[in-house]
């Protein structure tokens, strides 16, 4: 009775613990997510704009009245620009505006922009090196939109970068062509740098899109009647070209910094961890050869299935290799590194052997955080198996659960399967919240369950294609990834093409009867074992060719 008791008095300060800490959590989240937090963000962007732009006619003592008005009209200009785009992305992107911490990325990198811009333009116009003429065309149009194409996308990109582009116009005397040049360059630059995997690809990106605002320079020059001096034209072509290469670097430059501070992993990181000599990946080649084989193949379909449905394929092959890092704890409890050797689940109860099958997943989340892998790597470690069910023991539980109460003449076999509790042999969740992570789910069931199949015939890998694809479905796993109907029917397609091409059957190789007639090549002192074992080795190499 007095352990009952304690155990009573644990358990309701456990969960009391527990509530407190979601009211918490709850509490930081509405202060995070309060939309005055996020308007009070772009009020500060706005205002910071509006004072770059008017600082220097405040640090003139003479401060005319024209000018004062004019700091005015760019006030109101910027703020209904502002209303704008915060349209336009509750629009197309709903969710961005719906964390204060996106808002306050966009806020941040708009901010910076008009900083660099307003800074390259003072420096110089003050110069007498380059001409007042020429300082405009060396503004960094290119910055804001190649920021967020890589930090967020290309939709945003082209929205941020737009508003931007009218600062950057009102911080050049109100150029026109400036502004409108602006503009034009956001979408062609969200579309050289989407999805852009390498450093070296970002520099060409601003070069390019320096060559496209030199061709615009010379058709704005057109469009004034100005005379087309050579020196002019060559003079702002060549400050386009290099305020799109030194923007392309200082981009490079800092990226890292924000992927740290508002948790972001771009492309670049991705391609950099997809190396398969990461420390994780080399420990599980050598501790769990298996697992390491089998989440190669998950990387090929998961991949795959990305490529078919426009999903990230980066993301998907690069966390597919590192999904099941948990099972490095205990290997030989998982079924592909079971090698000529006894299964340890023959002599544990079920339950036993489900809590040492879901532990590989808390397992590999202490493995990512301890080697720093990024959050979304994470979310597929913690999410690939979703909440679902283990058959396998689960059925072995239920058999066992008939097969007491049976000998003990107790309720029948049906009423004893149905006391049987299912969540005992689920695991924790949480279910796929991403496209590529309900990939990842599927390929993961669909690859191990492919092992099973005696003959992998095209017909026998779409039945098992069909079937696990389904159970998912009805299982309630997929609910929040994303997926739609067509998704799931192109992943399917792709999941079958590719298991089919791996699976494929082979010719048997013919026997050489003229080589078992031949006499051994070995001295005569070679004992009679050794030519035994030549087939066998032969036979060994030509399977594995």
């Amino acid at each position: 009775m007095n352990q009952q008791a304690v155990s009573k008095v644990r358990t309701k300060k456990t969960r009391t613990r527990e509530r407190q800490a979601g009211r918490g959590r709850e509490h930081r989240r509405s202060i995070e997510n309060h939309p005055w937090i996020g308007f009070l963000i772009v009020v500060v962007l706005w205002a910071a704009c509006v004072a770059a732009l008017s600082a220097d006619t405040f640090l003139d003592e003479r401060r005319p009245a024209p000018l004062l008005l004019s700091i005015a009209g760019d006030a109101v200009f910027l703020f209904l620009g502002l209303i704008a785009t915060g349209i336009f992305l509750r629009l197309v992107r709903p969710r961005i505006l719906g964390r204060n911490m996106n808002i306050l990325l966009l806020a941040t990198v708009a901010l910076l922009s008009v900083l660099v811009a307003k800074a390259t333009y003072y420096i110089t116009a003050g110069t007498t090196l380059i001409p007042a003429e020429t300082a405009r065309f060396l503004l960094p149009l290119v910055m804001a939109p190649l920021f967020l194409t890589i930090l967020v996308d290309a939709v945003v990109a082209v929205a941020v970068g737009s508003w931007v582009a009218l600062v950057i116009g009102a911080i050049a005397d109100h150029d026109f062509a400036i502004t409108v040049t602006g503009l034009l360059m956001c979408p062609l630059t969200a579309q050289l740098a989407w999805r852009v995997r390498g450093r070296s690809k970002v520099v060409r990106t601003g070069l390019i899109v320096g060559l496209c605002q030199a061709a615009g320079v010379f058709g704005a020059m057109a469009l004034a009647g100005e005379p087309a001096a050579a020196v002019t034209i060559l003079h702002r072509a060549g400050a386009c070209i290099l305020s799109g290469f030194v923007a392309s670097l200082f981009v490079l430059l800092i990226l890292p910094a924000f992927e740290a501070a508002f948790g972001i992993t771009t492309d670049i990181s991705l391609l950099e961890l997809s190396d398969l000599g990461h420390p994780l990946l080399q420990r599980l080649a050598m501790e769990a050869p298996g697992t390491y084989h089998h989440s190669l193949v998950v990387a090929n379909l998961a991949q795959a299935a990305a490529d078919a449905i426009g999903a990230n394929a980066l993301l998907a092959r690069v966390a597919a290799y590192f999904h099941d890092i948990g099972k490095l704890t205990k290997p030989s409890f998982f079924a592909e590194n079971i090698q000529m050797q006894q299964n340890p689940h023959d002599h544990l109860p079920p339950s036993m052997s489900t809590l040492v099958i879901t532990a590989h997943v808390k397992e590999g989340l202490s493995l990512a955080l301890l080697h720093k892998l990024p959050a979304v790597v994470r979310a597929v470690i913690s999410e690939h198996h979703g909440t679902s069910i283990m058959k396998y023991f689960h059925e072995k539980a239920r058999a066992q659960l008939e097969e007491d109460e049976q000998e003990s003449g107790g309720a029948a076999p049906s009423s004893a399967a149905r006391q049987l509790d299912d969540t005992a042999f689920r695991y924790n969740g949480p279910i796929p919240s991403s496209r590529e992570s309900a990939i990842i789910c599927l390929a993961d069931g669909i690859e191990a369950a492919s092992r099973t199949l005696e003959k992998p015939t095209p017909g026998h890998i779409e039945s098992l294609v069909e079937d696990l694809t389904r159970a998912r479905l009805e299982d309630g796993q997929l609910d929040n990834s994303g997926l739609t109907l067509s998704d799931l029917a192109a992943i399917k397609r792709s999941f079958i093409f590719t298991l089919t091409n791996m699976l494929h059957a082979r010719i048997p190789y013919p026997k050489d009867e003229d080589r078992d007639k031949q006499p051994p090549r070995g001295p005569k002192s070679q004992p009679a074992g050794a030519r035994k074992a030549g087939p066998a080795a032969d036979e060994k190499s030509g399977s594995d060719a």
